[in-house]
């Protein structure tokens, strides 16, 4: 008990240190602004809901921009981007997100949602694993456990309130129609191949190699959409035991056996709009009749051999797919959603705060 409470007080002590080296004359602002919801309420936006807020903004932009390594972001602040300097590109997006975040709060309050306890108790416990992978680079940027704890929340509550708005009975409530019209076209089975494209220690394949790849799929291609099927076995040993048949030709190129049979998947149900490929390589893939093999072209040499099957009608229903629906729909509609009842909000930030904690003091 006495080794906890010890390293709790360093916790502590490291924070207020960091806080204070990011103080100048003194100055030293708790709050940076405050929002006013559509009922009067005055919500405050503490510096550390605002640096979490931030840190998340820069992360993401230098991940839009395929920035990497060692960046020195003083060197790179007042460089222009999108018709204003990073910089402020970095602000006006952390306002955003900041408004948006109220947004979502205000309408989780109307819900619920918070009276589901064991709910409450697995987030609790999700944040603190997720702190625990990320203190470290929060501390260094003077964010405590209890900002990141709360920006967090938000972001669940915005995975959340999707379900009661557009679940049964909610203000945009999909009917069992929608659904099921959506399953017929945005729901498919496929069993399916992602062939290797990266050479050992992630070396990425030259533009003649990329070429003798699409050879190599297109020749995969053509064997299984002769084979057939099931004499020659399930579409999985089809196609795993075709590519291996080719795999010789290029596992020199990668510098490493693969066996086709452990990287097959087999009669996967993808949903369209679930992060599982991109919305290009789901174009291609969904282009495919039943019963049909496609190469997908996933671009800088990776393809993938497909085959559709026929939906499951005993799995495949709207009892157990409403809440994917619901979830492909939000990734769609619930940003508009949210800016149209940001409107009714209002969002001062103290400009003498927000320039304190410039996006250039952040710490990776």
């Amino acid at each position: 008990m006495c080794d906890m409470n010890l390293r709790k007080t360093a916790a502590l002590l490291l924070i207020i240190a960091v806080c204070l080296s990011l103080c100048s004359c003194g100055y030293n602002p708790k709050v940076v602004g405050t929002i006013t919801d559509p009922d009067g309420n005055v919500i405050d936006i503490t510096c550390g809901q605002y640096l979490v807020a931030q840190y998340e903004a820069t992360v993401n932009l230098l991940t839009e921009l395929g920035a990497s390594g060692e960046i020195d972001l003083k060197k790179v602040m007042d460089t222009r981007y999108e018709g204003s300097t990073i910089r402020e590109y970095i602000k006006e997006k952390v306002s955003r997100k900041i408004l948006d975040r109220a947004v979502t709060d205000y309408l989780y309050s109307q819900t619920d949602l918070d009276s589901d306890v064991s709910a409450k108790i697995y987030y609790d416990n999700y944040i603190q694993n997720n702190w625990v992978s990320n203190s470290d680079t929060m501390i260094k940027n003077g964010i405590g456990y209890d900002s990141f704890k709360a920006y967090e929340w938000q972001a669940i509550k915005a995975n959340m309130v999707p379900y009661v708005l557009y679940g049964e009975g909610g203000e945009q409530e999909l009917t069992r129609e929608y659904v099921n019209t959506f399953i017929s076209s945005g729901v498919g089975r496929f069993t399916y191949l992602s062939l290797p494209y990266r050479k050992v220690m992630d070396v990425g394949l030259s533009d003649d190699e990329k070429r003798d790849l699409r050879t190599y799929a297109n020749l995969i291609l053509a064997a299984c959409r002769s084979a057939d099927i099931p004499a020659h076995g399930t579409v999985k040993n089809v196609i795993a035991d075709i590519a291996e048949e080719y795999s010789t030709n290029y596992q020199n190129m990668l510098g490493y056996y693969q066996d086709m049979e452990s990287i097959t998947y087999e009669n996967q149900r993808i949903i369209v709009g679930d992060g599982s490929f991109t919305t290009d390589q789901q174009a291609q893939m969904f282009g495919a009749k039943v019963g049909e093999f496609v190469v997908v072209d996933g671009g800088d040499g990776l393809f993938i051999i497909a085959y559709r099957h026929a939906l499951d009608p005993e799995t495949d229903t709207y009892d157990n797919l409403i809440n994917d629906v619901i979830a492909s729909v939000a990734r769609e509609r619930f940003q508009t959603y949210i800016d149209e009842k940001a409107v009714d909000f209002s969002i001062e930030l103290d400009k003498k705060a927000v320039k304190y904690y410039d996006p250039d003091k952040i710490v990776f």
